[in-house]
């Protein structure tokens, strides 16, 4: 770097750094460009190439996050000072969290052990990060504070999981003085077993006995095949330690294959499980039974209930069963049993309705529709559709106060916010945009959601409004960000614009750039390889994360894959959403045996709680983005065609795929 102009930065820009754009800045377009040029030159450590930006930079509110990356990627010796300075005087800047967490490692690798004690104790002693606080442990065993060590660091070894790297030192320290017994060792093991994490088991078992090894390869098989193992009741006696195994691998075989989880089951009841063990182990494989749909599963749930299981999960299958083989008057006895909360849920309250109908009680069911249909959700939706009435949208914009609006805009840190957005850093900014609400007048809020509307930065706006107590503003809870995209793109994939619209509000919030942590990425959340795949059968160029993140492409590939979806389940909106959620072979197991369901019905038994919550959440707001683009939408009814059994052959229309 050439002294005059570092001299230069640092004399006459650091002092005068501000999160504030100036008042009158006709070049703002022309300075978010440099900043935005600038920014992978400052992130790769090359400051001689942000230099030309700087005089036009001097006063934009983005400057200080150029500085934290070069400084991020030029971590060392020589910028310790800086690097403490700049955080001191940006301690709440979105860049600056992840500066802070990198020169905390950085100083720990260079063995700066006085200060990053200084920086862990200011910032991270609370936060619970196993491998932060191996590395404090260490940097006060190596100044000389060692008073304590062994006991938090034994807490930290005596865990079922394998821990962080950063542990391994401090680790090895309590092995060579002797801390680490075969006791503790045998302890752990006690702790990794149940929580399969058999490799751990196997490497603390290697300095013990031989009879300590066979014990952890007797959980290895176990696990890696519960059904064999368990077939033969002589390879377990009724002790402690065996009927420990037996029960984890019924568990496990209750997840796998729940029908012969049962069957093993009356190998083994003999034994002398605690009723607390008893309980468990047959509700789970009740369970197991009922969420597969598979024979002798409603016998199994309704023998917990009269044992006295007093479980929700359970009483709220002997519903769904019930609902699935239309028993109405054992679902409406089922209700009956659930617990006194239940009522206040929407969902209990329409099959109680739909179960009194069914049953010829038509009045009792009318009242309780009427009451379902003043709301604006999923049930809402249904219980107007049976009345016939025209939905409730109780729409209440919030009442825009410009003087504050204006008042919040004009505040530094939104200032730098509306950068931050703008320039596409998307997730920094949420981070500091929940930050700089919290410390509005609570009374103010709102008048921020409508600010972030009016940016553009729809999911920031709708979590705003709902942290403020306003859910009822349509327009700013349902947007209709790239209307012109979701419209064209969707009727190029024969998709109608609304439910693609209210798959990526419920995948994304209209985020284009948030990752699940399953890794689905973009407004639509496709995985990878899935965007690939589809990508590929499109003929659309592939650029991996960027083609993700790029609104157009993502809205044509997440499109293009929901239409392959309603393709493969004969244009059955309720299914193809299902299959992008959870997958198409999961969808197709979950389909009833033979004939006809109502789709009501089958959504509410479809056994993962996530999914069935999605699905209704997409259908619910399919309807309000169509009342929103259109003002009189298509009943919700409508959308849910029967649910039918797939061919016999067992073949489903369509090529594979899955999220």
């Amino acid at each position: 770097m050439r002294a005059s102009i570092r001299n230069f930065f640092f004399g006459l820009l650091w002092p005068s750094l501000s999160l504030a754009a100036p008042a009158d800045d006709s070049d703002l377009d022309a300075r978010r460009e440099a900043f935005v040029a600038a920014r992978p030159a400052a992130e790769a450590g090359r400051w001689e190439d942000v230099e030309p930006f700087l005089e036009i930079l001097r006063d934009y509110p983005l400057l200080p996050d150029l500085r934290a990356a070069w400084l991020r990627k030029r971590l060392g010796d020589a910028n310790d000072e800086e690097t403490g300075a700049f955080l001191a005087r940006y301690p709440e800047l979105g860049f600056s969290r992840g500066l802070r967490l990198a020169w905390a490692q950085s100083l720990a690798e260079r063995r700066r052990w006085d200060r990053y004690l200084a920086v862990y104790e200011a910032h991270y002693s609370d936060r619970n990060d196993t491998g932060l606080d191996c590395l404090a442990l260490r940097a006060r065993l190596n100044t000389g504070r060692s008073d304590g060590v062994a006991d938090e660091a034994l807490a930290i070894w005596l865990y079922p999981y394998s821990r962080p790297k950063e542990c391994d030192p401090v680790f090895a320290w309590l092995h060579d003085g002797g801390w680490i017994t075969d006791a503790s060792r045998r302890a752990r093991i006690d702790l990794a077993l149940p929580a399969g994490q058999i490799q751990l088991a196997r490497y603390l078992a290697r300095p013990l006995p031989p009879a300590d090894q066979a014990r952890v390869e007797r959980w290895a098989r176990l696990r890696a095949n519960p059904g064999r193992e368990l077939l033969q009741k002589g390879q377990f006696a009724d002790n402690d330690a065996d009927r420990e195994l037996v029960e984890y691998g019924l568990k496990r075989l209750a997840v796998q294959d729940p029908e012969t989880a049962a069957a093993r089951w009356q190998i083994y009841s003999g034994y002398s499980f605690t009723s607390g063990q008893r309980l468990l182990l047959e509700r789970r494989i009740a369970l197991g039974l009922a969420r597969n749909f598979l024979p002798g599963g409603r016998a199994a749930i309704a023998r917990q209930i009269e044992s006295g299981d007093r479980d929700a999960v359970v009483a709220h299958w002997q519903v769904r069963l019930a609902l699935r083989e239309s028993d109405w008057s054992a679902a409406l006895e089922a209700l009956d049993t659930l617990p006194p909360d239940a009522d206040a849920n929407t969902d209990w309250q329409y099959w109680r309705a739909r179960a009194l109908a069914a049953i010829g009680r038509d009045a009792d069911a009318r009242a309780l529709y009427q009451v379902l249909a003043a709301r604006r959700d999923f049930y809402g939706f249904l219980a107007a559709d049976r009345l016939e009435l025209p939905y409730v949208w109780s729409d209440l914009p919030i009442p825009a106060d410009e003087a504050v609006i204006d008042q919040i805009a004009a505040r530094p840190e939104f200032v730098r916010l509306r950068e931050l957005f703008v320039t596409g850093l998307y997730s920094r900014g949420r981070a500091e945009w929940s930050a700089a609400v919290s410390r509005l007048e609570p009374a103010w809020r709102a008048q921020a959601a409508i600010l972030a509307q009016r940016w553009g930065w729809h999911s920031t706006a709708i979590s705003t409004a709902a942290r403020a107590g306003q859910g009822d503003d349509l327009a700013l809870r349902y947007p209709l960000p790239w209307r012109g995209d979701f419209v064209e793109l969707s009727q190029a994939a024969r998709v109608e614009p609304t439910l693609a619209y209210g798959v990526a509000r419920s995948e994304s919030l209209f985020m284009p750039d948030v990752a699940s942590s399953a890794g689905a990425i973009g407004l639509m959340q496709l995985m990878p390889g899935t965007g690939k795949e589809t990508a590929a059968a499109a003929r659309i160029p592939w650029r991996g994360w960027h083609s993700l993140t790029d609104p157009q492409t993502n809205i044509t590939l997440g499109t293009r894959y929901l239409s392959k979806m309603l393709a493969r389940f004969d244009d059955n909106p309720v299914l193809a959403t299902a299959a992008y959620n959870a997958g198409p072979h999961r969808v197709k197991r979950w389909l009833p045996e033979r004939g006809a369901m109502a789709a009501d019905v089958w959504i509410d038994s479809i056994p993962f709680r996530e999914t069935r919550r999605y699905v209704r959440r997409v259908l619910a707001s399919d309807v309000v983005f169509d009342w929103r683009m259109n003002a009189e939408p298509r009943r919700l009814s409508i959308r849910m065609p029967p649910v039918t059994a797939a061919p016999e052959d067992g073949a489903i229309a369509g090529p594979s795929a899955g999220l």
